[in-house]
């Protein structure tokens, strides 16, 4: 591809490069990530990664999760150039980031969301992707240089959490190909990704299900679900945000539900959102409302409002989408 190409060539003509990806980052944000890191150091770059939000624990078996670095490490940082990735907005990547880490000559845009906004001065976004790990896979062959061992782990890691372990429907033939080439690459066990991912849960996210389920609401009509999770819920039972994580699949399905909502306080007294449809309602249509964005499936936002305000708004947004969609 010709945006490939020039892609290549703008990495090659620059010397220091800055990564970085959205807030509370996910499989597919860490795996992509770490995979454009290691290419670029391959090219003798000198690159570094910075995130507003740790690495979550699941991910740690990733080789060199370590290299990213917390916002205020990019403090002392200035960067010909800056890669984002996997997000819909430079907002995305937080508000301490967005605003000081600044390149000096360009922003490199990489995502495969259908409400990516093109902010950046070079835009890749492909959003008939599964994933931006796809999108970077793709881009590295381009450029006849081999992937490696270990990115293509991190790279199956990534396209493995975008289409849910391959269950959804951004998960196409070409993905499933993509997917057996990093394995026979990478030469590692599928299941015991999937187990590091999904299966070593603590205790205290059991506990934090249970609470959390006991919040559920619908509508009268069945068709909109909501969760809560407080900071005293996790206070209680000494969990973090990473632990909510898949919650909101849990009232999804539910089979009268047309959108599911997780709904969790955060520190500040703000709202963290997590929205999931059986198909017929675009949230991310609803979250782009609230400033968010994601899948038409799957989708997120951060809403400047106590988690009581941020829910009578949600629920009511939703039931518009219902009623011009169902």
């Amino acid at each position: 591809m010709d945006s490939f190409q020039a892609l290549l060539t703008l990495f090659k003509q620059y010397q220091t490069f800055a990564i970085s990806t959205h807030v509370n980052p996910d499989g597919d944000a860490i795996g992509s990530e770490l995979a454009l890191f290691l290419f670029l150091e391959k090219l003798g770059k000198t690159v570094k990664i910075f995130n507003t939000d740790l690495v979550p624990k699941k991910y740690r078996f990733l080789p060199y999760w370590n290299k990213i670095k917390n916002a205020k490490a990019s403090t002392n940082f200035c960067p010909e150039v800056l890669v984002i990735l996997d997000a819909s907005s430079r907002e995305r990547i937080g508000s301490f980031l967005s605003k000081s880490l600044i390149p000096t000559h360009a922003v490199i845009n990489i995502d495969h969301h259908v409400t990516a906004e093109a902010f950046g001065d070079y835009n890749i976004i492909i959003p008939t992707a599964s994933s931006t790990a796809e999108i970077i896979y793709k881009f590295i062959k381009s450029t006849q240089i081999p992937i490696d061992e270990v990115s293509a782990l991190c790279l199956y890691t990534g396209i493995m959490f975008d289409t849910g372990c391959f269950r959804y429907s951004n998960a196409t033939s070409e993905t499933h190909r993509i997917a057996a080439d990093l394995i026979e690459i990478g030469d590692f066990a599928p299941d015991e990704i999937y187990r590091h991912v999904y299966e070593h849960i603590p205790l205290g996210k059991i506990h934090l299900l249970g609470q959390t389920l006991r919040t559920l609401e619908l509508t009268s009509d069945g068709k909109i679900a909501w969760i809560l999770v407080t900071q005293s819920m996790l206070k209680e039972t000494k969990t973090t945000m990473d632990d909510v994580e898949g919650f909101v699949k849990q009232i999804q399905a539910i089979e009268s539900v047309e959108v599911a909502i997780c709904v969790c306080e955060l520190p500040n007294g703000k709202t963290k959102v997590s929205l999931r449809s059986e198909g017929r309602v675009n949230v991310a249509a609803l979250a782009a409302e609230f400033n968010g964005g994601g899948h038409e499936r799957a989708s997120g936002c951060r809403i400047n409002l106590p988690y009581a305000s941020a829910i009578k708004a949600l629920v009511a947004s939703a039931k518009q989408h219902i009623e011009e969609n169902c």
